[in-house]
């Protein structure tokens, strides 16, 4: 059960990271962005799922420095495979596999 919780956390702040950088202009896919206020308010639903997936297992510090390490790693993923795939479905696609990868190699560590 962990583990699945685990996966959920960082899939969900995965597409909350995705979504903010979607609604960036300086974005390099061909895709169009989205609003920013709509980019933002899925940001902040992902931390919040995130944050009520994990508080069941660590205490609140762990989760509050979990998710900041996990925000990190996701904007750092969006931009070294945004910097070579310039297709939004595939920028997409590959960060969710190496998101599932991380999280099956880590196991609880991960998040």
């Amino acid at each position: 059960m962990f583990l699945i919780t685990n996966i959920l956390a960082l899939q969900t702040l995965w597409g909350g990271c995705a979504a903010l950088y979607f609604s960036s202009t300086h974005q390099r896919t061909g895709a169009p962005t989205i609003s920013k206020v709509l980019g933002s308010i899925l940001f902040v639903t992902a931390l919040i799922v995130a944050a009520f997936l994990l508080k069941e297992q660590y205490n609140i510090w762990a989760v509050v420095f979990s998710i900041i390490t996990m925000i990190m790693m996701n904007f750092i993923l969006i931009t070294l495979i945004g910097a070579h795939e310039n297709r939004a479905l595939r920028l997409i696609a590959y960060g969710t596999l190496i998101n599932f990868a991380l999280s099956l190699i880590g196991g609880v560590y991960v998040a």
